[in-house]
């Protein structure tokens, strides 16, 4: 991996070689649906959900804010990887329950959005407890996770759960993550940071997020002093994709788990490749719920905002063009199109960052064209 982590446990148990651990772990798979903000989770996290034996969507933040502390040495690799084995096991005895699930109407982790929504109800009234073990050990009922900011732990999550994971990376061209990154920022990181569920790291009276930890203090992003938005959000995407470009993903041991770096422009236009892959690890087959959730999507598409409409996407900044629409309009023209809109948001003076998002977005384009196999 690029970041390494070099803390040394001096306390006096250390000595005596003590470690906590997972006594034993159950045997099904684990999805993580992982990338950063804007690049296309909840566009495949539902297609995955859909998967025959495929559990409802989960958000864990918890593991999320342990990767923060890990990155931060806050926390041994030992621990960590100990934690995923916990809650990946404890989430899914939970579920088989009915427990922590979410009935939300409207939310996309919903069971109501789910075509078998009715399962979760009966799991209300049926057998728990002792019951569920064995229930899992027979069923093998299969984890949905989708998660944010796991990109600098994926080998650890990889080792931590060995032949059960498959780990997604989802990838976005940055010109089309800009808008709704901007309006993150704006709503949540500054207008609303008591809803900010991730960690930030704190220098004097500057706070950043968790990855600068490392970085020099001139580099930081300081949530209380944006006098740019533009800027902040551009050097924010270069830092993400500066962070992709150095990583090699084919040196990632997957301990027999499965590595899949999924480019969005590519999945959504031709999707059959990825689906296979992500079938065949799961030991299921297509069928009609998983074919129902891709025209759901609008997956395969004829351009790339041709998506599904929610309230949400809108709320983001996301430009949605319906089918009839996208019928008289070539790929690249929509594309064209949407370069266009997100430059006359960049005032005149700030032309500079634009064009910087610009060669971010051309290095993109390279850097996929450049991967002979997405999956590892």
């Amino acid at each position: 991996m690029v970041f390494k982590f070099s803390k040394s446990d001096d306390s006096s148990n250390s000595k005596l070689n003590r470690k906590i651990e997972k006594l034993e772990t159950f045997n099904n798979k684990v999805v993580f649906i992982n990338g950063f903000n804007a690049s296309g989770k909840t566009m495949l996290s539902p297609i995955i959900s859909s998967i025959n034996n495929t559990e409802s969507i989960i958000f864990p933040y918890e593991i999320e804010w342990m990767g923060g502390l890990l990155y931060s040495n806050d926390i041994s690799k030992h621990a960590f990887q100990q934690f995923i084995k916990q809650y990946c096991d404890h989430t899914i005895y939970n579920q088989m329950m009915s427990r922590n699930t979410n009935f939300r109407i409207g939310d996309i982790s919903s069971v109501f959005n789910r075509k078998n929504f009715i399962k979760y109800f009966s799991r209300l009234f049926g057998k728990g407890d002792n019951f569920i073990p064995k229930k899992i050990e027979e069923k093998k009922p299969i984890l949905c996770l989708t998660t944010t900011h796991l990109t600098f732990f994926i080998e650890e999550i990889l080792e931590s759960l060995a032949g059960r994971c498959l780990f997604i990376e989802t990838v976005r061209d940055p010109i089309y993550m800009f808008e709704q990154i901007k309006i993150l920022f704006k709503e949540v990181y500054i207008n609303n940071p008591k809803k900010f569920f991730t960690y930030v790291v704190k220098s004097n009276d500057e706070k950043s997020l968790f990855f600068d930890f490392y970085s020099k203090k001139s580099e930081l992003i300081n949530f209380d002093n944006i006098e740019n938005i533009n800027k902040t959000c551009v050097d924010y995407l270069e830092r993400i994709y500066n962070f992709y470009f150095n990583l090699d993903f084919k040196k990632i041991n997957t301990y027999n788990s499965r590595l899949i770096l999924l480019p969005f422009e590519k999945f959504v236009i031709n999707p059959d490749n990825w689906i296979k892959d992500i079938l065949n690890f799961l030991d299921q087959k297509h069928s009609k719920n998983l074919k129902h959730e891709l025209i759901n999507q609008n997956v395969p598409r004829k351009i790339l905002n041709q998506g599904y409409k929610r309230k949400v996407y809108e709320r983001y900044g996301n430009k949605i063009i319906k089918n009839k629409e996208a019928k008289n309009i070539s790929y690249e023209d929509a594309d064209l199109n949407y370069r266009e809109f997100i430059k006359k948001t960049f005032e005149e003076e700030d032309m500079k960052s634009f064009e910087k998002l610009l060669y971010i977005s051309e290095k993109y384009q390279t850097w996929i064209k450049n991967f002979q196999n997405f999956s590892f």
